[in-house]
């Protein structure tokens, strides 16, 4: 494999691995009880995203220990 290729490679799954899915189930405080690869995580959330339960947001995942919710997709 050449240079180029394995640097394609290596951004591709820095792209896909900074984003998560899950589905909110509560709030606590600011923050957000979502639902996400099998557990519960409790998580800070932009101030602009008001969440609502049943929703299924976007989660910035970039910072190991510090997940953010960024919203749902419109």
């Amino acid at each position: 494999m050449d240079l180029h290729a394995a640097i394609d490679i290596a951004l591709a799954e820095l792209r896909r691995s900074a984003r998560a899915t899950g589905t909110v189930s509560g709030t606590s405080g600011t923050k957000v009880v979502v639902a996400v690869s099998g557990g519960t995580l409790t998580l800070p959330r932009l101030a602009s995203y008001t969440p609502t339960v049943g929703d299924v947001v976007v989660i910035d995942t970039l910072q190991p220990g510090a997940w953010l919710v960024l919203g749902k997709p419109a």
